[in-house]
């Protein structure tokens, strides 16, 4: 059991870096594409509604009147900038 072990730890490591830069350079690209369709949105003038795509963390802290708590939840969950956090609490703020 223990030869088994010696051989398998380099492997799982070996594979779950792997893994997680194979994750990496999907994140990377989903974010490109991110960019390209919000560049599309503003540029054709499109209307959308990021309501419902707004985690219910968020929602409830814009409810409580903790906008800086919904823009740091919304960075944690969703990965966005500051700025892009920032508008979209914004907007809900305005909204409500």
């Amino acid at each position: 059991m223990v030869e088994y072990f010696g051989f398998l730890a380099p492997v799982l490591v070996a594979l779950g870096l792997y893994l997680y830069l194979l994750l990496e350079e999907y994140r990377k690209k989903i974010r490109f594409l991110e960019v390209k369709i919000d560049a599309l949105i503003k540029h054709t003038g499109i209307e959308f509604d990021d309501t419902t795509l707004v985690p219910v963390e968020v929602s409830k802290a814009i409810k409580a009147g903790h906008r800086l708590k919904a823009i740091r939840l919304y960075r944690k969950i969703t990965g966005a900038s500051l700025k892009e956090a920032s508008e979209i609490v914004d907007a809900l703020v305005k909204n409500t």
